[in-house]
This record gives C-alpha cells, structure tokens and sequence, in this order.
C-alpha cells in the first residue's frame, strides 16, 4: 500500500467518499477494507461500528463465539464457564451512536428487548457501550430496558413516544441524571393520560434543568409552568417544542428568556398558543421555525398570519431576526386574497436572511410587493411564498377508500422474514440506515390528510381553487428581486411568466444577473412564449441548472409532466441546448 495512504487528511477524504455512497455500499466497502487490508483494517472497523441501528450485531458477536455445533448438528454452549467475550469487547468500545428504532430494514420488530435480555442473562457488564456518546430510543419501549446502554460520556439522548406511568416514570427519569451528567441534548416526547398533568408539570421541570449545560431541548411540555422553568437553561441554542395541549397557553409577555437562543421551532394547538409563546419571548432568536394545524381552530383565512407576525415586529430585538418559516397546512376558504400587507410587520426585521411561507390558500403579490419586500431585506438569500395545494395534483371527485380500521387483523404487512445469517465477528452488510433523523418540532403532513369535509365537494373545490390561482408578479418583478438582494439563491414564487413586455430584446434583464441561484421553483406559473422565457432566465440566471426546485425528482417524471403547466419542459430543453451550444 503507498505510503500516502497513511496521512490521516488524505485517509479522512477517502474514508468520507466512502461514507457518502449509498450505506449498503459505504458499509461493504468498509467490511471489505477491514478484512483485506492491515493498514486500514482497524480505521475501517471504526468506521463500520462508529453507528448502530439495532444492537444485534453486537449480540451475534456473543452467538457466534459462544454457540457450537455437536455431533448431532445441534447448538449447545459451555454452561460451565462464563460467556467468551473476546469478539463482542473488541467492537463494543467502537460504537459512538445508537439509533434504535424497533425495526432493523423493517424486518426486526421486536428486537430491542430480545437483544437487550441477552446481554441481561449472560450479566455482561455495564455499560455495555463505555464510548456511547448519542443514543436515540425507540417508541414504546420500556425505559426499564435503557439501563444498560447508559454511561457517563453520554452527551446526546432522545426518549421518543413514551408512555407516562405516575410511579415508574419520575424514578427513572431522575435516575438517568446521575448516570449521564454531561447530556447537551435530550429529546423527551411522550403520551401523558388525563388526570397526571400538575404531576407531570412539575417534575419535568426539574429534571429537565438540572441538565445545566444543555444546549439543544426536544420537549413536550405539559403546561405554563414546564416552559417558564426553561428560563434556567442558559447555554441552551435551540428548543423544539410540540404543544399538544387541549386548553391554549396562557404565558405572560416576556416571560422567556434565553441568552444563548439561536432557534425557536413550535407546534402550536392553536392561534392563541403560538401568539402566547411569540409574546413571551423577550429577546428574538435569530430562526423562528412553527407550525400550525390550525385546522382544529375551524375555517381561517390568509389573516391567519397577522397576529403571529405582531409580536415578532413588536419585539424591541426583532432586528435579530434572521430566519422565519411558516407552516400552515390547512384546508382554508377558496378566495384569492391580496394579503400583501401581512407580511409588513417583517419589513422591521432588516437582517432576514431566509422567508419561507406554505399555506393555503397563499395571499397574492404584484411586483411592486415584491420590490418592497426586495428593499426592506437586501440580505435575503431564500424566500418561499408557497401554497401548499400545489403539492397536490388535481384530484377526481370520488368517495373516500374504506381503509383498514386500527386493530384489522387482515393486515399482512407485519409479516416479517425470518433472521438472515451473520458473518463472525462482523456487523451485517445489509442496508442499515445511517440514523434517525432528530426528532422532528412538529409532525410535518401534507393538508390533504387531517380534512374532516364531504368527499366529493371539498376534491370539487380543491381543484377549483387550485385553478383559479392567478399569480400577479411578473418577471419585471423578479428582476427588481435579484437586483435588489443580490445575494439570493433560492425562491419558490408563482410568477406570471405570459407577460413579457419589454423582455424580449437580447438583453431582458438590463444587465442584472445573479450567479447564485441554481435551484429555484418556477413551474407554478403560467406561461405562453416558452423560448422567450427561457431566453429571459438564461440572461439573468446564468447558472440555473434546474426549474424544479430543490430535490425535486428532474422535469420528465410522469407525476411532473402530468401535473404541471405546459411549456416548462420545453423551457428546461431550451436551457439546456442552449448551454450545451455555448460549451462547443
């Protein structure tokens, strides 16, 4: 092997190519590289153990070395002495995170306390992890059974979806603290039944505190008095709250405060809530994500935006303000509102950097909205006015499936294959996902999938409003946008691209032009004259490489060319050509 190999930097850029293929492929490769070469044997085991989605391939460490065939093609092990460890000792210090979410590939759903009581019979010492440093626990399993996992060096540990119980619940909660005194991050969402609340609300808040150094919260809180208590986490960056209350929040204006805040994101239950939380916080954050299912609020209209917005431009440090997403997934009423002047309140908060908006249905802009927007915030590099039917194809009036009701034993879905073998002393190359992704502020669903409306009538007027939807700004508009906030790089704007007056010399954009966007969304709009647009965008988006958006599946997939409206894919071959004209 060449001795350049051998230089950590180069070795971390081949290590990290690896890693961003596919991990069926990155996890092979590195089994291969452990097996096959004694330079970067040890390096590749590291890499192949560093993450964990289920702890079966550490207990297949201890069946494989302790299990033996018979004569009789039988297994049986030594009862005599203790279990042999060697090969299970010798990748337990490796793993640095579990993700454990029940099911490994979909196949393992009740793995986790099998594995777990393995490790438990044989008294295999704990921690059985000593260099764990982030954990992620699945739903619904006990927390009894997280004991073993549990070490001083932990610093990330997320508690999804457990069940409250008022007597087991509190001990061990309180536990986990002397066990893991360093913890910066720590998710807790769980179901709580009726009547334990004040219970619940108290001891939260101090257990939850007594993590002095916490820099990142996950929380469901209870009450009033679990979000209030937060005011004593002063290293904490960000706090991800789900409100699921039945009853609004009530919290008294600049009742929060946190010195170290970077991001606010809350699910609200309501309009009162979300107003409550945005009053309360004396100093703004520099990112404000929520979401609102104001669906259980009854019908709203685009105003549904002004009394969040309120306390934002109300707040003396709202100049701190750099990112604001809002999430509305609501079946609101049918109308095209010009609702322009909501978003006034924001034109105070002079440092946005990122608006990004999704509701429906979405408030209309002419261009000289836009160009006020442009001048109030010349640092904007992402703006999203997005309305969320337009997610949706349209949809033929029809009755709605009779689905399966929750407890149908006809479902053969959970039908799972049997164990595939393991090679020794080796986790499986299968595909293990990388990790959980963190656990989310808020569910995010499309506003298709919580309406409670007569089927027929309400796909009757989606569609219609879907239709009707008439954007005003014009590329005039869009111009005067990267003129005025050069350092742009995305939008998602419906733009009237059939008005072209004045654009249709050979320099349409008067000399602006932005190099930055690549990914932008414009296949929302209408259009009539495909290669004069495409002529437009060349001029002032030279480096556009897509018209899709961000990850969008690409211009010629059936759900797209079927949805969409006509002429945006002969826009895109137009660019394309066109590019591929300059490159001769």
């Amino acid at each position: 092997m060449h001795h350049a190999l051998l230089v950590p930097d180069i070795l971390d850029h081949i290590f990290a190519f690896i890693k961003a293929d596919s991990q069926q492929i990155s996890r092979r490769t590195f089994a291969a590289l452990a097996r096959t070469c004694s330079a970067l044997s040890d390096a590749s085991l590291d890499a192949l153990w560093s993450e964990l989605r289920s702890l079966y391939p550490l207990v297949s460490c201890i069946y494989d070395t302790n299990m033996k065939l018979n004569d009789e093609d039988t297994l049986e092990t030594n009862t005599d002495a203790g279990p042999d460890l060697t090969v299970f000792n010798k990748y337990a210090y490796r793993v640095h995170k579990v993700e454990l979410s029940g099911y490994e590939g979909g196949w393992r759903a009740t793995a986790v306390p099998d594995d777990l009581g393995v490790f438990h019979v044989l008294r295999i010492p704990t921690p059985l992890l000593p260099n764990l440093t982030h954990l992620a626990w699945t739903d619904e399993l006990s927390l009894a059974l997280l004991w073993p996992l549990l070490n001083p060096r932990l610093l990330s540990l997320r508690i999804s979806s457990f069940q409250w119980n008022p007597k087991s619940t509190p001990l061990l909660l309180s536990k986990i603290r002397g066990l893991c005194p360093e913890l910066n991050t720590l998710g807790l969402l769980f179901y709580l039944s009726e009547g334990y609340e004040a219970i619940a609300e108290s001891f939260l808040s101090r257990v939850i505190c007594s993590w002095k150094k916490l820099e990142v919260l996950d929380y469901s809180p209870v009450g009033c008095e679990c979000i209030l208590n937060l005011s004593a986490l002063s290293c904490l960056r960000i706090l991800r709250l789900r409100v699921d209350n039945i009853s609004d929040l009530n919290l008294p204006t600049n009742s929060l405060s946190f010195p170290s805040l970077h991001t606010l994101q809350f699910q609200a239950n309501s309009l009162a809530t979300a107003n409550s939380i945005l009053q309360a916080m004396r100093t703004l954050p520099k990112s404000i994500d929520i979401f609102l299912p104001v669906y259980r609020s009854g019908d709203v209209g685009v105003d549904t935006v002004e009394p969040i917005l309120q306390p934002i431009s109300q707040n003396v440090s709202c100049g701190n303000l750099e990112e604001f997403r809002l999430n509305v997934p609501a079946f609101l009423s049918s109308g095209a509102l010009n609702g322009s002047n909501v978003l006034r309140p924001l034109f105070l908060c002079c440092n946005l950097r990122v608006l990004r908006i999704m509701m429906t249905p979405l408030f209309l802009l002419v261009d000289d909205d836009l160009r006020a927007m442009a001048s109030a915030w010349p640092l904007l590099e992402e703006l999203e006015l997005f309305d969320c039917r337009n997610l949706y194809p349209p949809v033929p009036p029809q009755p709605l499936p009779i689905m399966d009701l929750p407890g149908d034993d006809d479902d053969d879905d959970n039908d799972l294959p049997p164990v595939p073998p393991l090679p020794v002393g080796l986790p499986p190359v299968q595909p293990l996902p990388v990790g959980l992704p963190p656990i989310p502020p808020f569910g995010i669903m499309g506003p298709m999938m919580s309406l409670h409306l007569d089927a027929t009538a309400s796909f009757q007027d989606f569609n219609m409003v879907r239709s009707t939807r008439t954007p005003e700004i014009t590329f005039h508009g869009l111009i005067s946008l990267l003129e005025l906030c050069p350092n742009l790089r995305f939008f998602n704007l419906a733009i009237d691209a059939t008005k072209l007056d004045g654009l249709r010399n050979d320099k349409p954009g008067g000399g602006v032009c932005n190099r930055l966007v690549k990914y932008p969304r414009l296949v929302d709009s209408h259009i009539s004259d495909p290669e004069a647009v495409a002529r437009i965008l060349l001029d002032i988006l030279p480096e556009l490489e897509t018209i899709w958006g961000e990850g969008s599946p690409g211009p010629f997939t059936a759900m797209f060319s079927s949805t969409l409206p006509q002429g945006w894919d002969e826009v895109h071959r137009k660019m394309l050509d066109s590019k591929a004209a300059q490159r001769l």
